[in-house]
């Protein structure tokens, strides 16, 4: 599903609040029907699997599996995969694919409360890090059954994107799409200056993606009217413009907060004097003017994107936006194309970013051979629907590599389609370790409270990433202790 880039992935259930949950009474929690997206099916077990092992079993094992909501083709989807495997000849039955809560309720609370009572579900799809949720000890760890897998070996993972599901050693969960991040470029806009427009004709590093974003940047008076490409801002993508300048926000071997680095300090000054040199250092006089940080979205002003607009020559986002630039109208040009990231003045090789859809087990859940072997199917056999519903990037190296958006295809045809779908299927393999902190989303708002006070001079980057720095790394101590 795609995420809200201008807001910060919700963690919601702390360790403290976890500890409460485990001091409930005995009393089971249960769900019942909770409107909104859920969707609850009985399925049963017929004919054989060509691709996936599961148990052997003279009767067959029920599970139920749920996940956080999303649109109704989504929740759909699984409904049909769940069929599907229920029908396969495992001897197991999806017999509850629930998707969704009631809107008064949340996932991670309700999920964390039935746990705690005992009554946890038997397999689950997570949109917060298998990190932090294995770090309130809530999960159950892989290893052992990914590596008597089918499909989910360690092997069949980009490591940078199995690493958001590294523990303590273990693995707590399996990233089954990721949809990665990269530079969405205006080809038209390029040729119209006889700079060459070709992929791999981009800037590879940042002085010259600086140089020619400057080529597209023109203000009357105090509005911007068009513009290049906006200094990095965002406290999710952060973690890859960190990594082409060779850093990390957090290296979890170390268990250490890493966002006061050198190369993290370069990288936040270089978007200043990005602000400064292009957008008159005036962070409120250009987001005023237009949609230029929407990133190929309509605001929340109701404006339509500076990038389908013709205006704004490239916007950094995930995979996702592919299909849904299509909802808003281009202005008199069609031809886009996408980039990989380039070196900052520190780094060595590029790198790329992702946002996924995480399978898991939950502590204590009932039958973890069977729910196991479930996700196994679904991370290879499930792909292709899921991405007819939603065109999320399968992550396993097992799953069909012939998939590509149909509304891409309809509007630039099958082989343009397909190469840029392959293409972030490639940006997966240069992948930076990302949502590896067992306090993720207390490190994303320290460094997007970090980055608007540089933005908006407040504080330099050395004094806002100190700051976030020490707040980020006490948290993770307390946490740890």
């Amino acid at each position: 599903m795609r995420p809200d880039l201008r807001r910060q992935m919700p963690i919601v259930v702390s360790r403290r609040r976890f500890l409460q949950l485990l001091g409930m009474s005995g009393a089971a929690v249960f769900l019942g029907s909770c409107g909104g997206e859920e969707e609850v099916v009985q399925t049963t077990a017929a004919s054989a699997s060509p691709t996936t092992a599961a148990p052997t079993t003279a009767a067959p094992i029920d599970i139920d599996f749920w996940l956080p909501g999303g649109s109704d083709p989504f929740c759909q989807g699984f409904v049909t995969v769940a069929d599907a495997f229920s029908a396969s000849g495992s001897g197991i039955n999806v017999t509850e694919v629930l998707c969704g809560v009631a809107d008064d309720e949340d996932f991670n609370e309700r999920l964390l409360a039935n746990l705690a009572a005992g009554t946890p579900p038997d397999a689950v799809i997570i949109w917060d890090p298998p990190v932090v949720m294995a770090s309130l000890g809530a999960l159950e760890p892989l290893d052992d059954l990914m590596a008597a897998s089918v499909n989910s070996k360690v092997e069949n993972w980009p490591e940078g994107v199995l690493a958001s599901c590294r523990w303590d050693g273990q693995i707590f969960g399996l990233p089954a799409t990721a949809s990665s991040y990269a530079i969405f470029y205006n080809q038209e806009l390029l040729e119209s200056k006889g700079i060459p427009s070709g992929r791999d004709d981009f800037p590879t590093t940042w002085d010259d993606l600086k140089a020619l974003s400057a080529e597209f940047v023109q203000w009357d008076g105090d509005t911007l009217v068009s513009a290049g490409m906006i200094p990095p801002y965002d406290a999710v993508e952060a973690a890859i413009w960190s990594a082409t300048n060779g850093g990390t926000l957090y290296d979890a071997e170390s268990k250490q907060v890493r966002l006061d680095s050198d190369e993290n300090i370069e990288m936040l000054d270089f978007g200043l004097q990005w602000l400064n040199e292009q957008y008159k250092g005036d962070w409120v006089a250009m987001d005023a003017s237009g949609n230029y940080l929407g990133a190929g979205y309509v605001d929340e002003l109701g404006r339509p994107p500076g990038f389908q607009g013709g205006d704004q020559l490239a916007v950094v986002n995930g995979f996702w936006l592919a299909a849904d630039m299509y909802g808003s109208e281009f202005a008199g040009w069609e031809r886009w194309n996408v980039a990989g990231f380039p070196v900052g003045p520190s780094g060595t090789s590029t790198a790329s970013g992702f946002w996924p859809n995480w399978c898991a087990i939950p502590k204590g859940a009932p039958n973890p051979e069977a729910s196991f072997a479930w996700l196994d199917y679904l991370v290879v056999d499930g792909m292709s629907t899921w991405f007819s519903q939603v065109p999320d990037i399968p992550t396993n190296r097992l799953a069909p590599d012939d998939l590509f958006p149909q509304s891409v295809a309809d509007q630039r045809g099958d082989e343009f389609a397909t190469d840029m779908t392959q293409f972030f299927t490639g940006q997966l393999e240069v992948a930076a370790p990302m949502w590896t902190c067992p306090v993720q989303n207390f490190l994303h708002d320290q460094l997007y409270t970090a980055i608007s006070s540089v933005m908006l001079k407040e504080a330099t980057p050395k004094e806002a990433l100190t700051l976030a720095q020490e707040a980020t790394q006490a948290e993770l101590d307390s946490l740890l202790s």
